[in-house]
């Protein structure tokens, strides 16, 4: 199985994760707004903005990359760790839209297509590799954020977890669901409102890191996030890592705790790159 690992990635100390943990990002709520729409869209902005870069801790400096492909074992302590490690985190405004970087974090990602397509939520049936388990992740996300509804996300996300999964309420896309329509004043769940959409498209990948026998995988995509009112339209760069486990023919999300938060950023700019983000090949 070839190995994709993220060669930027910091890793970082426990008192600086412990003291970054309890800190809960501010939500701005727009009171008294003349006009619903700019409401709305102000408050889709400043939940965007808020909301996608990492509760993890900052980094511990510029020189801590890890080396590539490093052994972590394997089995449930290992997998553990992998998936709670923190990643770099951002500042607040690499989710908004800005100039593309002239680098790269590596050559573009190729990701297999699916198998089963029909029947199911997801589609699924991607091939036994790192790219693979991309490839799974990426379809979740995408059918899970359409809407911007926590429920639509829990479903999909039900769909793939193993029974002993976190449930889908702990993962960081969840909590973001739920604060963005709370800072947009939206109906917690069901479907937007007329005239407007909402919908991610996948742009990046990046493998945080697998297990030694290659069964467990902490994949991680990055994409653009829309939200469309009526021609008026927000952009943001949104990441996801889930912990991925082959079973049987398919890739499901692994059970045990859920990924630490992916380090969010527009997709392609200076800080997507800093990150490891590399660009999914079309």
């Amino acid at each position: 199985m070839g190995r994709l690992m993220n060669t930027a990635r910091p890793r970082l100390g426990r008192a600086a994760g412990a003291a970054q943990g309890g800190r809960r990002r501010a939500l701005v709520v727009l009171a008294g707004a003349a006009v619903l729409v700019l409401a709305l869209l102000v408050g889709v902005v400043v939940s965007l903005t808020s909301l996608l870069t990492g509760d993890g801790a900052a980094p511990s400096g510029p020189g801590s990359a890890v080396p590539d492909g490093p052994s972590v074992g394997s089995g449930p302590q290992a997998e553990a760790a992998l998936a709670r490690e923190q990643m770099l985190e951002l500042p607040i405004e690499a989710v908004s839209p800005r100039p593309l970087s002239t680098r790269t974090a590596g050559p573009p990602i190729t990701l297999p297509e699916p198998s089963q397509v029909v029947g199911t939520l997801v589609a699924t049936g991607f091939d036994d590799s790192e790219q693979g388990a991309l490839a799974q992740l990426a379809e979740l996300t995408r059918t899970g954020l359409a809407g911007g509804d926590p429920q639509t996300w829990a479903r999909a996300y039900g769909s793939l977890a193993e029974p002993d999964a976190a449930a889908p309420e702990q993962t960081r896309v969840h909590r973001d669901l739920v604060d963005l329509r709370r800072g947009a004043n939206m109906a917690a769940t069901g479907p937007l409102r007329e005239g407007m959409t909402m919908s991610w498209t996948p742009t990046s990948a990046m493998v945080k890191g697998s297990t030694d026998d290659g069964t467990y995988t902490v994949a991680c995509v990055l994409g653009e996030f829309v939200a469309d009112n009526q021609g008026r339209v927000v952009n943001a760069g949104w990441g996801n890592c889930l912990p991925m486990r082959r079973v049987a023919d398919q890739w499901r999300i692994a059970s045990g705790p859920t990924a630490a938060p992916a380090p969010s950023a527009w997709p392609g700019s200076d800080e997507a790159v800093a990150a490891g983000w590399r660009e999914i090949a079309r």
